[in-house]
């Protein structure tokens, strides 16, 4: 296996192709990108966490929605259905111990390409 097998293989929850894609491999706009999402998501796993304690479905509807086109723009196509059956189980109000599992998967998951963004970020000073 060669390094960057080995690499890939490290790195498998993001998949920046597509964010590289859109920004026409923009450097600035993708360390720019990579910033943001490093600032919104661990603040939106906060909010979520918080509406799962108090269980405000409608809140939690919202930042489940609002997390797929986050985690989408950086390729992290793992955490669609996890945010999909977030997202239609609090819109119809119900199992909240379901809810509070998926958001387990999602925090572990994000914590992953929190990491692997700082990193890759690294490339694009």
């Amino acid at each position: 296996m060669n390094e960057t097998n080995v690499n890939k293989t490290a790195k498998d929850v993001c998949d920046l192709a597509y964010l590289t894609e859109i920004m026409s491999g923009k450097k600035a706009l993708i360390k720019e990108i990579m910033d943001r999402f490093l600032i919104q998501i661990p603040e939106e796993l906060a909010n979520l966490k918080s509406a799962i304690a108090e269980e405000k479905f409608i809140s939690i509807q919202s930042y489940a929605h609002t997390m797929k086109s986050s985690v989408s723009i950086m390729g992290i196509t793992i955490l669609t259905p996890i945010l999909k059956d977030m997202e239609e189980l609090a819109k119809a109000g119900t199992d909240i111990q379901k809810i509070s599992e998926l958001n387990k998967q999602l925090t572990s998951i994000c914590n992953k390409a929190i990491s692997e963004i700082k990193e890759e970020s690294q490339s694009y000073l």
